[in-house]
């Protein structure tokens, strides 16, 4: 039990640690970026710092596996370095038992990157929107720097009759949106089942009201069907789809959507017969997370039975950060082929993880060979004595 708590301790401690250093030097370049913005409009300094400060949330999730990784071999390394991991195996400490317990360390450390990802990022995410639309920037900006083509944002509305049969269906065009819920530049192009042009609004303004549906100001009505007819309007409430969460979830990042916000938008893509690749694998990936990490930290466990003079501590941390380079890397190398092959989500998601996990096991199965080994080196025995 007293090793247990004072190996918990160290593990969570040297986490904890790189968590902060990585937070801090990703805070660093968001404020660099954000810097740019400085001046324009209302934005200040002090702006900038508090758009940093709701980001991190939203970056503790990414962080953590490597975090993880790279704390635990840094916490094991060290402990194997001063002969405590010798004298506690010459004690009879198992390869198994230390797994346990590596497990039983990475479960809060993975509870606290789910509730990052679900709770606390999103609703950060929703605060520096707010910052960012009382400093005069837009949600949705047809010039903005989100490497669109200009046109603003496309959203793809169906209806279809009791029977499942598609009726109609139209094509919201928004140019620009603040996080309130107002919007410029709206355009809707409605058609029927056999793709005919139906109606054509043009509205200078609008705003997203609590029903599915926009209210439209300033507004141009062109019809085709039964015959061709142009009005203009003051106001004009339309009726649609189209709501508040779901245009900030479809200008959005995927990798900043909570699970429950991508289960939603997943399905409206499909529904409206949209492609939806893009936010299953951001979907399965924050599923596949959990596991991720915890395969992360168990990584860790072999760099605990090497000995000093095998390598430096330093050779060791770089390892870890190899390794969770090349994890990150085959991940986001996968998900592009996948978006391209259009390969299952799932599936793709959980291949690195496997392979870390396999990897893991590989190196654990080394370990418990080296320590069948130990009664036939006396002179370690000797050495923790």
């Amino acid at each position: 039990m007293i090793i247990r708590r004072y190996l918990a301790r160290r593990v969570h401690q040297s986490i904890g640690l790189v968590l902060l250093t990585l937070l801090a030097l990703f805070a660093f370049f968001d404020l660099v970026g954000d810097i740019e913005d400085v001046g324009k409009g209302a934005f200040r300094l002090v702006h900038a710092f508090a758009s940093v400060a709701l980001m991190l949330p939203s970056r503790l999730p990414e962080l953590l596996p490597v975090s993880m990784l790279i704390g635990t071999i840094f916490a094991l390394s060290q402990v194997a370095q001063s002969s405590e991991f010798t004298a506690m195996r010459a004690a009879g400490l198992k390869p198994s038992k230390v797994l346990v317990w590596l497990i039983l360390c990475a479960l809060p450390w993975a509870s606290l990157g789910l509730v990052a990802s679900e709770y606390l990022g999103p609703v950060a995410m929703r605060e520096a929107q707010a910052l960012r639309l009382l400093t005069g920037e837009a949600l949705i900006d047809s010039s903005s720097r989100n490497g669109n083509l200009g046109s603003g944002l496309w959203i793809r509305d169906l209806i279809r009759n009791e029977a499942g049969d598609l009726r109609s269906q139209r094509f919201v065009n928004i140019r620009s949106a603040e996080s309130d819920g107002r919007l410029s530049d709206v355009e809707i192009v409605e058609f029927d089942e056999q793709r005919r042009i139906q109606r054509w609004l043009l509205a200078k303004s609008g705003r997203v009201s609590a029903s599915p549906g926009l209210d439209l100001a300033e507004v141009r009505e062109i019809r085709w069907q039964p015959q061709p007819l142009s009005q203009t309007y003051p106001t004009l409430r339309w009726e649609g789809g189209v709501d508040q969460t779901l245009i900030a979830m479809a200008a959005g990042r995927p990798e900043r959507m909570s699970i429950a916000e991508l289960w939603r938008f997943v399905r409206y893509l499909k529904s409206n017969q949209q492609a939806s690749e893009r936010y299953e694998l951001a979907f399965w990936k924050k599923i596949a997370a959990p596991a991720s990490a915890i395969a992360m930290l168990l990584m860790a466990l072999p760099f605990a039975y090497l000995q000093p003079r095998n390598g430096a501590l330093g050779a060791r941390i770089l390892a870890g950060v190899l390794i969770g380079v090349v994890f990150h890397l085959t991940g986001s190398l996968l998900g592009n082929i996948a978006l391209i092959r259009q390969w299952p989500a799932p599936l793709i998601t959980m291949i690195p993880t496997i392979l870390l996990l396999g990897l893991s096991l590989l190196s654990l199965y080394w370990v418990n060979r080296s320590e069948a080994m130990w009664p036939q080196r006396p002179w370690l025995r000797s050495k923790a004595a």
